[in-house]
């Protein structure tokens, strides 16, 4: 690719029409202006752990031992992988930017003529600038990963994984902790003595509160596992999230909900303001929740729920097996594969649940159900949806990866109604409730859904990260995180 870069460089650029000039991307100040945005742009991806052929060209770029022709060539491989990459990543579907797939990274046919052109008529820093993600953090996210780069070339304080401090507290660890946090600007002073004061615990609090920790100022296991995460890993984490969040934001349209899986939230957005903001409760590990883009077409008021076919052996027949009682105390039908009601006895039900149980289950609506009062109907071959839940304690929890695979929304009765009241014929949910029978109400027009994996993204200038829930961002080299931000540890933060 270097040698074909370098022909239509001289071929097409008439850079070399006098001994005097120079190549393209040093022939005047615009044009090395547009250089170094690329070398910019290069180093971000590089950061992100996507290709090795990133990192390899950002580093020959950054070292500027190459003569100007081979800089050159140099530079235009550069703008031919970067937009080779962003081409080939918008062309994944919605929901599946798998970042640890592949890239072929083939470009484009006849871009190299077009960059000797735009440099001759003056607008290569404009081609160049055309190559950056349509998010509007873009420049945060670079600014940040430059800062953490400049960082892990300097000494990193070291803190232990285990032990307790409380505020008030003297510790030996202190010193290491008020220098790594005014590092991670947590923390606005510098220096300080062992004793774990009140400027420094304010600064643990927001640190906390970054991390998606409970901001309780207190140093345990969890606030040090992030404490001990490596800056070249950070840098990699926040990285890989805006190039996810670039793919994602690629697809979205102006009015949706958004659900981001690690961070356990849901938002919605309606153009580009939020409307509507809710913990949730998404899949475990071992049942997760998928990346995918849907629409929600209607809120059911009183869903009965059809248990799945994998919930049933894998939840309810072991407690059915133990005592066939289960079944009416939780208020659930068997019915046939004709959608009969069958009659069953608790000894006949034991007796089923260990033979193989040739029926389903169908739970009554009403607070005892599992999808509470309201379900978010999304269209998909999943049966993936939006619902409540009788188990509203579960959204007090830091760890909320706790369904099998569906969204459990808090205060659901509160979005039921904000949804419905977008169509003119709205009518009080609540006179629905009463019934205790399945209600489908039709929204006015559907509204798009987004079901993301960001673990990582910046806040008013500021990066926020959460646990990789599903290890999708593990590190190709496990050496560069240090200690694993998925790392079982206790409850404590």
């Amino acid at each position: 690719m270097r040698l074909c870069a370098l022909i239509l460089l001289l071929c097409c650029s008439g850079a070399w029409a006098g001994a005097e000039r120079l190549p393209l991307w040093f022939a005047d100040p615009r044009q090395e202006q547009a250089a170094e945005e690329l070398r910019e742009q290069l180093a971000l991806l590089a950061a992100a752990d996507l290709d090795p052929r990133f990192a390899q060209l950002s580093d020959r770029l950054a070292d500027k031992a190459d003569p100007p022709a081979a800089a050159s060539a140099l530079h235009t491989e550069a703008y031919l992988l970067i937009q080779a990459f962003w081409d080939e990543l918008y062309l994944r579907p919605p929901g599946q930017p798998e970042l640890n797939t592949p890239f072929h990274l083939n470009p484009a046919p006849g871009i190299a003529p077009r960059l000797a052109r735009d440099a001759v008529e003056g607008r290569l820093y404009e081609r160049v600038l055309a190559l950056e993600p349509a998010i509007g953090d873009y420049l945060a996210y670079r600014n940040q990963v430059n800062r953490l780069s400049y960082l892990a070339r300097r000494s990193q304080p070291e803190v232990g994984l285990w032990g307790l401090i409380e505020p008030g507290e003297r510790h030996a660890e202190v010193p290491a902790i008020r220098t790594l946090l005014h590092q991670l600007e947590d923390y606005p002073g510098q220096g300080g003595d062992d004793r774990y004061d009140d400027g420094l615990v304010a600064a643990v609090q927001q640190f906390q509160r970054r991390h998606g920790l409970a901001a309780d100022g207190v140093i345990g296991p969890k606030t040090r596992r992030w404490l001990t995460l490596s800056y070249p890993e950070r840098s990699r984490l926040l990285a890989r999230a805006m190039v996810r969040q670039a793919h994602d934001r690629h697809f979205f349209a102006s009015n949706y909900l958004l659900v981001n899986i690690p961070d356990y939230r849901l938002h919605w957005v309606v153009e580009g303001e939020a409307r509507f903001r809710a913990r949730v409760v998404v899949g475990m590990p071992s049942r997760r929740t998928p990346r995918m883009h849907s629409q929600l077409r209607s809120v059911v008021v009183n869903p009965t729920w059809n248990v799945p076919r994998s919930i049933l052996h894998k939840d309810l027949l072991p407690k059915i097996l133990v005592d066939g009682r289960y079944v009416a105390q939780n208020r659930f039908e068997v019915l046939d594969y004709e959608d009969r009601v069958m009659l069953l006895s608790a000894d006949e039900l034991s007796r089923l649940a260990y033979e193989g149980f040739p029926y389903r289950l169908r739970q009554t609506p009403g607070d005892h159900n599992a999808l509470g009062r309201y379900k978010f109907h999304l269209a998909n071959s999943r049966a993936i949806y939006l619902h409540d839940t009788p188990k509203k304690r579960l959204f007090d929890r830091d760890f909320r990866a706790l369904s099998s695979g569906c969204v459990r929304v808090e205060d659901a009765d509160l979005l039921a109604n904000l949804l419905l009241q977008e169509d003119v014929s709205y009518r009080p949910i609540q006179r629905y409730l009463g019934s205790g029978q399945p209600r489908w109400l039709k929204l006015g027009r559907p509204l798009d859904v987004y079901l993301v994996y960001w673990s990582a993204w910046m806040e008013s200038g500021r990066p926020h990260y959460r646990d990789d829930i599903y290890d999708l961002d593990l590190p190709r080299n496990p050496q560069l995180a240090g200690v694993s931000a998925t790392q079982t540890v206790p409850s404590r933060n």
